[in-house]
């Protein structure tokens, strides 16, 4: 099948290879450090002209930084939407941008690791990602980013409070740490709920992958913090790590004593989601998202040794609407879009050879 996306779109993420802490639970760790300019309003207050104008002098400050001069600059409202719409799926931009992109932009170093997006909800959201729970290597590789820019560009900054951003919840530090966890072990206990609740009283934004729709998919949830005024980086990770290290230990906590409990049936449930992931040949996003988590389970548990997460986090990404109809030569509806999905699950999890 012929693929039309760019080879960078196609190009796996960095944080799809399973990190070196906790990568049975935690998929990825994202840090984005929030920052304003004090010559221009927000974007959702800025003109045409003064959003088109924030992202001329982002791109100026950028200039000459040797890793992301031979990177990937989009102004993304020049980008097509199937375009875009892989870019929000790959979680490099947000829905609201690829439906709105007016004189936004996204900067990618050729290694796809960190980026800059310009007019956002602020002007500059700096990103950086890595694979497993790894919350101070992030914040190190943003940061190191930021301080690229610090100097060139007037960021908006309170001696007393900090950095100045569009969200109250991100004024100080600037920082939004997220990490994507699989919690299968707590939904089939039905621990969740109580989880979810505890960690909102610490404030901690929880959200399923869908996003702020709250749709939970295949056991997927987003963790971020909420404070970001009146403490350091370095407190923000250490509290993040905190709180967050405990979820880890309560989800291996109720896996082991799913398994305990009833070995063939999560035997069972492992086994027979590969056989369909290898056999299928229709297949909708939901059913992809929760065949994908009880595989990640399978795994965790041991039962699917054989099972690469490296293959899961591709097809987490690659199975959903925009990245296959851009693989295809016409746009996929229906059947059409349910039969690629199957045959990309066949594709990449078929039976080893000899």
């Amino acid at each position: 099948m012929a693929d039309d996306r760019p080879q960078w779109l196609r190009t796996a993420l960095p944080w799809q290879a399973p990190g070196a802490f906790d990568p049975d639970v935690v998929l990825l760790t994202e840090a984005a450090l929030a920052r304003s300019l004090w010559a221009f309003p927000f974007p959702d207050r800025a003109s045409e002209v003064e959003r088109r104008t924030i992202l001329g002098e982002v791109v100026r400050g950028l200039e000459g930084n040797a890793e992301l001069a031979t990177g990937n600059w989009l102004k993304l409202e020049e980008v097509s939407l199937p375009l875009r719409c892989c870019l929000q799926e790959k979680g490099l931009i947000t829905l609201a941008v690829a439906h709105q992109p007016l004189g936004a932009g996204l900067i990618l170093e050729p290694a796809l690791g960190r980026a800059v997006v310009v007019n956002e909800e602020d002007h500059l959201r700096i990103k950086a990602w890595r694979g497993g729970f790894a919350a101070p290597g992030a914040v190190a590789a943003a940061l190191e980013l930021e301080s690229v820019l610090d100097g060139r560009l007037e960021f908006a900054f309170s001696e007393e409070i900090g950095y100045l951003t569009a969200c109250p919840t991100r004024v100080g530090t600037g920082l939004r740490l997220t990490s994507l966890l699989h919690l299968p072990g707590l939904v089939m206990a039905g621990e969740i709920g109580r989880i979810v609740n505890a960690l909102r009283q610490l404030q901690f934004a929880v959200r399923g992958l869908a996003g702020r729709s709250g749709s939970v998919r295949g056991c997927l949830f987003l963790i971020s913090n909420l404070v970001t005024l009146g403490r350091s980086e370095d407190e923000a990770v250490e509290d993040y790590a905190l709180h967050v290290g405990k979820i880890i230990h309560h989800e291996r906590t109720a896996r082991d004593q799913l398994y305990d409990g009833d070995p063939v049936a999560m035997e069972d449930l492992a086994h027979r989601s590969l056989a369909t992931c290898r056999h299928a040949r229709l297949m909708t996003l939901q059913e992809g998202f929760d065949l994908l988590s009880n595989l990640r389970l399978g795994h965790g548990l041991g039962i699917l040794p054989d099972v690469r997460l490296e293959d899961l986090n591709r097809l987490l990404v690659f199975q959903q609407g925009g990245h296959l109809s851009l693989s295809c030569p016409e746009n996929l509806q229906g059947k059409e879009l349910m039969a690629a999905r199957a045959a990309l699950f066949r594709e990449i999890l078929s039976v080893p050879g000899p």
